[in-house]
């Protein structure tokens, strides 16, 4: 992947756990860095939760040079819309793979 295919400015956020003012834990995300990336064309699917239709949009996203910091569960944020990625794939040496998710309601 060459730098011009890196078109897309990306911000990745870590879930930090927060103690909250009844005793329990809330989860925060904290800002960990900006990337370019390769962001291919969002696929969509849709689904029926509890009877309700939902659409899910899927982005892929590929990083260079790799970062093995980037876990599942993390958020991306891209063009405004927030993500939560559910898979880091670090096979590859030259470049890092991430698949993210975001659940829109649908009409």
């Amino acid at each position: 992947m060459s730098s011009s295919d890196r078109q897309h400015r990306i911000s990745l956020y870590q879930p930090v756990l927060t103690p909250d003012s009844y005793g329990g834990q809330k989860t925060e995300y904290v800002k960990v860095m900006e990337r370019w990336a390769q962001v291919m064309p969002p696929g969509f699917r849709e689904q029926q939760a509890q009877g309700a239709p939902m659409s899910r949009e899927q982005i892929q996203v590929k990083l260079t040079p790799p970062d093995s910091s980037i876990k599942r569960g993390w958020r991306l944020c891209w063009q405004g819309d927030s993500y939560e990625i559910t898979a880091v794939d670090n096979t590859y040496r030259e470049r890092t793979l991430v698949i993210a998710h975001a659940l829109k309601a649908g009409v």
